[in-house]
């Protein structure tokens, strides 16, 4: 759980430093590098089985990486029905640029401080097929809360996690009317914060569990050196 909130938030950095523009989710980004480890064109189908979503959701994503001149779909040759997809110049670039600057955001002393940009790509494929929301994050950040805190400021959750502070603020208002967080008084000079209910506990222990179980692979030994 803590290399893949470690992964998260340097995502979430070189997000914010990125272009609106430019700017791709971490799914999307988990479709680049998938392409990048396999090493050749995947159909829709195959990339949304593995990414666990429906092919209408797929079929959004890699639009959105077609239209920013990442990726190049096909039709497929022997199926009309079918797309297949397939890293362009640019996305090999960005994949390099994204997963390098990555590397560099995760400080000394951080989970997979020392991770080169190679064995980034093929975790952040792995993270990829696990769906965690901006609020379920912020779900597992406040579990991380030790028995003697009262809670998270919203400024603290967002340097844990590397997101936007309206993004947080937005996560944490759903949660509070969800009955999984609560506002309180991290001080005496009633420093607001958020703290965990114990329905939003039992919630965080599940996506926990959910994040513990993905293992990272290898990349195939005749895919091209894109990192």
């Amino acid at each position: 759980m803590c290399e893949y909130l470690s992964v998260r938030r340097a995502f979430g950095l070189v997000r914010q430093s990125t272009p609106a523009s430019g700017r791709i989710t971490f799914d999307e980004l988990g479709i680049m590098c998938h392409l990048a480890n396999v090493g050749e064109p995947l159909r829709t189908s195959e990339i949304a089985e593995r990414q666990g979503v429906l092919r209408p959701t797929m079929t959004h994503r890699t639009g959105h990486l077609a239209d920013l001149g990442f990726i190049e779909r096909r039709m497929g040759e022997n199926d009309r029905r079918s797309v297949c997809c397939s890293l362009t110049p640019a996305g090999v670039s960005e994949v390099r640029r994204v997963v390098t600057e990555m590397c560099r955001n995760i400080t000394a002393g951080m989970p997979l401080c020392r991770c080169v940009p190679r064995r980034m790509s093929l975790i952040i494929d792995e993270c990829a097929r696990v769906s965690v929301s901006s609020a379920d994050m912020v779900l597992v950040a406040l579990s991380e809360v030790t028995d003697g805190q009262p809670g998270r400021s919203v400024s603290e959750l967002v340097a844990f996690l590397g997101l936007l502070q309206p993004t947080v603020s937005m996560a944490v208002s759903s949660l509070e009317k969800a009955g999984l967080a609560a506002r309180v008084d991290l001080d005496a000079r009633n420093t607001a914060g958020v703290r965990l209910t114990e329905t939003g506990r039992a919630r965080a222990a599940k996506i926990a569990e959910r994040l513990a179980a993905f293992r990272v692979g290898h990349a195939r030994a005749d895919s091209p050196a894109v990192l």
